[in-house]
């Protein structure tokens, strides 16, 4: 597969119902290390989203690269008190894992 190809079948939804839930949560950090410009290895899930540089555009934009990846809506209200800087990635994957797995 060639650059461009990855590329572009990189965008196109992809359907959560195919994913089993580890799976989906990989996916849902790969998605959000590219909108960090980090490799997915290097995103413990202790580190906050403070310790990533993660502002709110960069969050929103992140949140918009998800609903485009798997055709859906994520309600960032539904978790909004709880998106503070010092959230933890993993619970944030968690918590974005759990939104898209029930939007199936």
């Amino acid at each position: 597969m060639t650059d461009v190809q990855h590329l572009s079948t990189a965008s196109l939804p992809l359907p959560a119902t195919d994913l089993d839930p580890e799976t989906l949560g990989a996916t849902v950090k790969e998605i959000l290390a590219i909108r960090l410009r980090v490799a997915p290895d290097h995103l413990s899930d202790a580190l906050t989203l403070e310790d990533l540089g993660m502002d709110s555009l960069l969050l929103a934009e992140s949140l918009t690269a998800l609903e485009s990846r798997f055709d859906v809506v994520i309600d960032a209200l539904r978790f909004a008190e709880r998106l503070t800087p010092s959230l933890a990635l993993g619970e944030l994957v968690t918590e974005l894992t759990a939104q898209i797995g029930a939007a199936r």
